[in-house]
C-alpha cells in the first residue's frame, strides 16, 4: 500500500492521543484507550508486511522515536496483539492457500477491526488511512471464493443486528454472484418484514431472486414468502411481480386459518389442489376494490364451480372460526432503527391474507349461506375491528368486508349479527356499514332501524337443553354470561362434559361451546344497548315489548330484571306475574304504550323499588333503581349554558378514550403536536342536541407526542353545531344521564382512581389530587355504592367487625383497623392513616355469594373483597402486603 505513509500516520496517532492524555493530566478514559489501540492496530496492521514488524518495534523500544505518555505505555501490548493479528489476516486473505476455515475467520478479523465507516470522509491524515483501508477491504472480500464469500454472508445478514458498513459488505460480497440465500431466507421467516435499516434495501433484489430459485428447485420457504409479501406491502416496493404472488402457499402461514388451508390443500389430490390454487389466486386478484365487480363474480363463479361449492363452503367454514386469532408463528420487526426490535402483535392481521380473505368471504356469499357461516362473520368482523395497542384496528379492511357480506346476506342469522355488532364495534368506519346495513334491511321491510335490531335478536333455542350419549347438559343464563351445565348418566352435577362425550361428539361439542359464547356476547350487546335506551325516547306497543323483550327468549333475562312503565303506570316482574311497587299483579292494556322507567322521572318510589328488588331478589342488569340522579344546581343555573361540575379532574387519556368508546361517545386522540383536536362529545338524536366534554392535554409520553394526562373542563349542549342550549331547556332525563356518564369518565379515567399513582405520578405534581380524590367527599355512584354496602355488610360474618363513617368502610383486623374509601376503594391504615397499596388482583379473599340488587360495579365487590381480606389480615400471605402492613 503506498497511498498513505504508515510512519507519519502512526506518528499522526501517537501525538493526537498523547494531546489528549495532557489536557487530562496525563489519563485517557475508555473512549480515548479504544481508539488509541484501534488505531495502532489498524495503521499497522495494513503496513506492508516488510514495515509492519518495524513500526511495532521502535513503538515498542522506550528509546525510540515516539515520545508515549504512560497511558499509552500501558496499551502498547493488546494494541501490538491487535496489529498483529490484523496483519496475519490480511496475509491470509492474499494468500493462495485454500483454507477456507482459516479465509473465513481472517475476513471476520478484518472487518471486525474496521475504523468507523463516516470517517473515510474526513480530509484528516486518519481520513486517508480509513478510506484506502475500506477500499481494500473491499477488493480483497470481492476476490474471495464463493465458499467463502457465502460463510460471510450468512454471518453478517441477521435481522435486528446491524454493523457499521455492512450495507457495503453485502454490496461486495454478492458482487462476484453464486452465492445462495437459503440461511437467509430461513432468518427472514421470523421477522414482519424486510426492514431493519438501510443496509436491508441492499437484500430486496437478492431475496426476491433467491426466493425463486429455491421456488423452481422444489424448496419451499413459506414464511420467508410471507415476510416477502409483507415487505412489498408495508415498504411499498415494487419489485415483486404476478410470478412472486403465484409461488406456494398462496396465503401467508403464520395465521390459524392458514396454516391449516395450506395443510387442508397439500393434503389434497393434484387436481383438486390445483383447482384450489387457482380460486385462492383469483380471490387475492380483486382485493384492491371494496365490493366485487360483475367480471371477477364471473371468473369466480366459474372456479367455484370447479372446485365444488359444498366442497368450498365445507372447506371455508372449518376455516373462517380461526380467522384473527393469536398467530401461530411469533415474528420480530424492527421499531426506531436498526437494533431496536420488538414483538409483532400476535393479533395484528397479515395485510396478504386479509387480501386472500376479501376474495374467500365475497366468494362465500355467492354460496347458500349458513347460520355457521354468518356467526363466523359476525366473530371475523368484531375480532378485526378490535384495536391492538399502537397500531389501532386490527384490520379495518377486513371488519368492513365481513359486515358488507352480512349486509349482503338475505338471511335472519345476518340480520342478528349485524344488530348484535351494531352494540359491540366501536371502530367508526365498520360501524357506520353496520348502521347502514340496519337501515337498508328497515327501509325494505318498512320499519324503524331500532325495530330491525330488536326484531333481530336471537333466541338460540332457549331453553337449551339435551343428550351427548349419556350424559346430559342444560344451559344457563347466569346474570349477562351463559355456562353449560352438565349432568352424567346418573344425573350428578359435573364440572366438565365427560371423557366420552369429548371423545364421540366432537362437532355437537365444539358448535355447543361457539353456541353458549355467543349467547354471552348477545347478552352483554342487548345489556348495553338497554341501558343506552334510558337516555333515549324510545316507545313500544305492549304487543312489541312481551314479543321483543318479556317473552323473548333470550332478552326476557334481562328484562324481567328491569322496571318499566306502561302508560304511565311502572311494574316489574316478580316471581311469576308482572307487579307494581306494592307487589299487586298488574296486566298492562293491549293499546298501552311502555317505555323504560328513569328514576328521575319518579323518585318518590325509589325506595320502594329498591325495596322490592331486595324482596324479590332481583339483581338488575344495570343500576336502573339504584341509578344516581343528577339534577340541576343553582351553580348550573347561574352559568346557564355550561356544567363546571366535573371540570378541573386529571385522567389517563387511555383509559378516558376506553370509556368513551363503551359508552358511544365519538372522539380522537389528543397529541401534543399543537394541531386542534375534537373534543368528545355524544349524539342525542332524539332531542337534537349534542353532549360536548371540553378536555386538554397535560403531559405527554414524549415518544410520540400522545398526551398521557388530560385536564377536564365544561361540559356543554349543542343544538346543531354550535349553539349552546340552557342547562334548564336539556330534558331531565338526557342530563342526568349524560352527567353520570362524565362522572363515570372523571372517576373510573381519573388518576386518583388509580392506586399505582399514590405517589402523585411525575415529580409527585399530582400528589394532593389523588389524595383529595382517593379519600374525598363521595361522588353519585359512591355514596349509591355505600348505601348498598350498608345493606350488604350486616349479612356477611365479619359483620361485627365493620363499621361505617360518611366515606368510609372500617374494617377492624387484628393486626390494625383499617378505612376502606367507598369512592375509589383505596385504603388508610388507622389510627395514622397510612396509605395501604392493595392491588385487586392481590385481594385474594373469595367474595362471598350473596344478592347484589345490580350488576356491573366491579369496585362494589372488590371493596367486599378487601374487606374479608382485611378482617382476616393473621392470614394474608403476600409479601407485598405484608411488608405494608409490618412497617
Amino acid at each position: 500500500m503506498d497511498t498513505f505513509d504508515p510512519e507519519l500516520a502512526l506518528r499522526d496517532v501517537v501525538d493526537t492521543v498523547r494531546g489528549w492524555c495532557e489536557r487530562s493530566e496525563n489519563t485517557l478514559n475508555a473512549h480515548g484507550r479504544r481508539d488509541f489501540v484501534d488505531q495502532v492496530a489498524m495503521v499497522c496492521g495494513w503496513a506492508p508486511a516488510s514495515t509492519s514488524p518495524t513500526l511495532l518495534a521502535a513503538l515498542n523500544d522506550p528509546n525510540g522515536p515516539y515520545d508515549l505518555a504512560s497511558p499509552q505505555i500501558e496499551l502498547l501490548p493488546e494494541a501490538t496483539r491487535q496489529a498483529e493479528l490484523l496483519s496475519s489476516a490480511i496475509a491470509a486473505l492474499d494468500g493462495a492457500e485454500e483454507d477456507h476455515e482459516r479465509r473465513v475467520a481472517a475476513a471476520m478479523t478484518v472487518i471486525g477491526s474496521l475504523p468507523r465507516h463516516h470517517n473515510i470522509t474526513s480530509e484528516s491524515s486518519w481520513g486517508a488511512v480509513c478510506r484506502e483501508v475500506w477500499e481494500r477491504v473491499e477488493q480483497i472480500l470481492a476476490a474471495q471464493p464463493v465458499q467463502v464469500r457465502q460463510r460471510v454472508f450468512d454471518a453478517l445478514v441477521v435481522p435486528g443486528q446491524d454493523r457499521d458498513g455492512l450495507t457495503t459488505f453485502i454490496r461486495v460480497l454478492l458482487s462476484g454472484g453464486g452465492l445462495n440465500g437459503a440461511v437467509w431466507l430461513d432468518r427472514l421467516g421470523g421477522q414482519a418484514w424486510l426492514g431493519f435499516g438501510r443496509w436491508s434495501t441492499s437484500l430486496v433484489s437478492f431475496t426476491r431472486e433467491s426466493l425463486q430459485a429455491e421456488h423452481l428447485a422444489g424448496r419451499s420457504h413459506p414464511a420467508a414468502l410471507a415476510t416477502w409479501r409483507r415487505t412489498r406491502i408495508e415498504r411499498a416496493y415494487s419489485l415483486m411481480g404476478e410470478d412472486d404472488l403465484a409461488m406456494w402457499p398462496l396465503v401467508n402461514v403464520g395465521e390459524q386459518w392458514a396454516d391449516r388451508a395450506v395443510v387442508d390443500i397439500e393434503a389434497m389430490p393434484e387436481g383438486r389442489r390445483s383447482g384450489w390454487q387457482a380460486l385462492l389466486a383469483h380471490c387475492l386478484l380483486g382485493a384492491d376494490k371494496a365490493r366485487p365487480t360483475a367480471a371477477w363474480q364471473k371468473s369466480a363463479r366459474v372456479l367455484l364451480d370447479a372446485v365444488g361449492v359444498d366442497e368450498f363452503t365445507e372447506r371455508l367454514d372449518d376455516w373462517l372460526p380461526l380467522v384473527g386469532l393469536l398467530r401461530s408463528l411469533p415474528l420480530r420487526m424492527t421499531t426506531c432503527c436498526p437494533g431496536h426490535v420488538d414483538d409483532f402483535p400476535p393479533r395484528l392481521a397479515d395485510r396478504h391474507n386479509v387480501g386472500v380473505l376479501w376474495g374467500l368471504l365475497w366468494a362465500r356469499a355467492m354460496c347458500p349461506p349458513s347460520e355457521e357461516t354468518l356467526r363466523s362473520l359476525g366473530h371475523i368482523a368484531e375480532r378485526a375491528a378490535r384495536k391492538v395497542p399502537g397500531h389501532g384496528p386490527s384490520s379495518p379492511k377486513l371488519a368492513n368486508v365481513a359486515v358488507a357480506v352480512l349486509v349482503d346476506t338475505d338471511h335472519p342469522a345476518a340480520l342478528a349479527q349485524l344488530a348484535r355488532l351494531a352494540s359491540r364495534l366501536t371502530y367508526k368506519s365498520t360501524l357506520r356499514i353496520v348502521e347502514k346495513g340496519l337501515t337498508k334491511h328497515a327501509e325494505a321491510l318498512g320499519i324503524g332501524r331500532e325495530d330491525v335490531e330488536e326484531m333481530a335478536l336471537p333466541g338460540f333455542g332457549l331453553p337449551l337443553a339435551d343428550k351427548l350419549g349419556d350424559s346430559s347438559y342444560e344451559v344457563e343464563v347466569r346474570g349477562v354470561d351463559a355456562a353449560v351445565v352438565w349432568r352424567n348418566p346418573d344425573g350428578k352435577v359435573v364440572k366438565a362434559p365427560p371423557a366420552q362425550v369429548r371423545k364421540d361428539h366432537g362437532e355437537e361439542l365444539k358448535e355447543l361451546k361457539a353456541t353458549v359464547a355467543d349467547i354471552g356476547a348477545t347478552l352483554i350487546g342487548t345489556r348495553d344497548r338497554l341501558e343506552g335506551l334510558l337516555r333515549r325516547d324510545r316507545a313500544w306497543t305492549v304487543e312489541q315489548w312481551r314479543e321483543r323483550f318479556l317473552d323473548h327468549p333470550l332478552a326476557r333475562t334481562l328484562a324481567r330484571r328491569l322496571i318499566w312503565t306502561v302508560d304511565g303506570v311502572a311494574c316489574c316482574w316478580g316471581s311469576d306475574a308482572l307487579r307494581t311497587v306494592d307487589d299487586t299483579v298488574f296486566e298492562p292494556a293491549g293499546d298501552a304504550t311502555v317505555r323504560l322507567w328513569h328514576p328521575v322521572d319518579d323518585p318518590t318510589t325509589v325506595l320502594a323499588w329498591r325495596d322490592f328488588l331486595a324482596r324479590h331478589t332481583i339483581t338488575q342488569p344495570f343500576k336502573q333503581a339504584h341509578r344516581e340522579q343528577y339534577l340541576l344546581t343553582d351553580a348550573e343555573r347561574a352559568t346557564g349554558t355550561y356544567s363546571n361540575r366535573f371540570a378541573a379532574h386529571i385522567v389517563r387519556q387511555h383509559r378516558l378514550i376506553a370509556l368513551l368508546s363503551r359508552r358511544g361517545w365519538s372522539h380522537v386522540r389528543h397529541r401534543n403536536d399543537g394541531a386542534s383536536y375534537q373534543d368528545p362529545w355524544l349524539a342525542l338524536p332524539d332531542w337534537e342536541l349534542r353532549a360536548v366534554l371540553h378536555i386538554a392535554g397535560i403531559e405527554d409520553q414524549g415518544d410520540d407526542l400522545m398526551f398521557d394526562t388530560m385536564g377536564t373542563d365544561q361540559l356543554v349542549f349543542l343544538r346543531g353545531e354550535r349553539t349552546p342550549v340552557p342547562l334548564e331547556e336539556v330534558p331531565a332525563v338526557v342530563l342526568s344521564e349524560v352527567m353520570r356518564d362524565v362522572d363515570l369518565f372523571v372517576a373510573a379515567a381519573g388518576v386518583g382512581n388509580d392506586p399505582n399513582w399514590y405517589d402523585g405520578g411525575p415529580q409527585g405534581r399530582h400528589r394532593d389530587y389523588w389524595s383529595q380524590n382517593s379519600f374525598g367527599d363521595l361522588s353519585p355512584p359512591a355514596q349509591t355504592r355505600r348505601e348498598v354496602l350498608a345493606e350488604l355488610v350486616p349479612r356477611l360474618a365479619i359483620a361485627d367487625r365493620c363499621t361505617f363513617t360518611d366515606r368510609f368502610l372500617e374494617v377492624r383486623g387484628d393486626l390494625h383497623t383499617y378505612r376502606i374509601h367507598c369512592g375509589s376503594g383505596n385504603i388508610l391504615i388507622a389510627p395514622e392513616d397510612r396509605y395501604l397499596c392493595i392491588i385487586p388482583d392481590s385481594a385474594k379473599a373469595k367474595q362471598p355469594e350473596m344478592f347484589l340488587p345490580f350488576e356491573g360495579d366491579s369496585r362494589l365487590g372488590e371493596i367486599i373483597s378487601k374487606a374479608l381480606l382485611l378482617a382476616a389480615d393473621k392470614k394474608i400471605k403476600d409479601p407485598v402486603i405484608l411488608r405494608q402492613l409490618a412497617r
